[in-house]
């Protein structure tokens, strides 16, 4: 690990930099598809005071442990993830993920939102290997000056293999949108290969000093839980553990999944933090803040 790697800073979050320096960023997800609070995914009509309790629940365990956050605001139409953001930017400070399976409905979001005083902690999710020049287009138009840049395919599984899609496909699509921010993701294509997500975050971390790395294991967890039935409290143990793996493997940021289960998965990231942090004294390397789980958690 070199000495010095850059640290990258969205609407008062500060990612990257060595391990053990900052605190790993929470990611939480709302009004994705079958959550309970969304009433109309099509028109963007959900509980407003239980979205409120929500958010504001991810903010104050994140201030109780020491773990940052941002918020995956997920939408399905162009109305609903307008509407979502709107909601949101009003209630939490924190820089927001805008999110949507469709690049239209995001394209017209970061449209919707260009030169307005939000744009600075708004971060677009994500450049993929699907991106079109129409795309590319419309995040220079906006002024988001953020991204997560995903290396999810089909045809790059390994990490070396992301490397060289990161190297000669996305990283020059993420320039030319004119991207300053990038967050890079290696994607996380199954529960067994969460380990070569791992191996992934360290060389990526290794061979791009800018970049803040992190993935999202929320799915395949998901994805896992429903195919083998598993319930409480066994879930909660199995997917603290991963995340806690990737924490020790330098992630950055984790997207956890929804945000609901907020109230366990900032306890256990936070313990595993405080002692990945505490490990890092033995090479010299000590928090470049106060605010971390080392100092407030344990």
């Amino acid at each position: 690990m070199t000495e010095t790697k850059t640290i990258v800073q969205i609407g008062g979050v500060t990612m990257g930099g060595r391990p053990g320096e900052h605190p790993t960023v929470m990611v939480g997800s709302i009004f994705n598809a079958g959550q309970k609070i969304v009433r109309d995914e099509k028109k963007g009509e959900f509980d407003r005071d239980k979205a409120r309790e929500l958010i504001e629940k991810q903010d104050e365990l994140s201030q109780q442990v020491g773990l940052p956050c941002i918020l995956d605001v997920i939408g399905s139409t162009e109305k609903a993830l307008i509407t979502y953001l709107e909601f949101v930017v009003e209630i939490t400070d924190a820089p927001i993920l805008v999110d949507s399976m469709s690049p239209a409905v995001r394209m017209a979001a970061i449209k919707h939102f260009s030169n307005s005083e939000v744009m600075d902690r708004l971060i677009y999710n994500s450049i993929d290997e699907h991106f079109t020049e129409e795309e590319l287009e419309a995040i220079a138009q906006s002024g988001v000056k953020n991204a997560v840049v995903l290396a999810f395919s089909n045809k790059a599984v390994k990490p070396k293999a992301k490397l060289k899609l990161l190297q000669n496909k996305l990283l020059p699509a993420a320039k030319k949108a004119g991207v300053e921010n990038i967050l890079l993701d290696p994607g996380v294509l199954d529960l067994a290969s969460t380990g070569w997500t791992g191996a992934a975050i360290e060389q990526l971390k290794e061979t791009y000093e800018n970049y803040p790395v992190g993935c999202a294991p929320a799915n395949a967890i998901y994805t896992w839980k429903r195919s083998k039935g598993i319930t409480s409290p066994a879930f909660e143990s199995i997917a603290g553990g991963i995340f806690s793996y990737l924490i020790a493997r330098g992630a950055d940021f984790i997207f956890y999944g929804p945000i609901g289960i907020a109230s366990w998965a900032f306890p256990a990231c936070a313990i595993s933090e405080a002692i990945c942090s505490y490990e890092k004294r033995l090479e010299g390397i000590r928090p470049k803040t106060a605010d971390n789980p080392l100092n407030k958690y344990i």
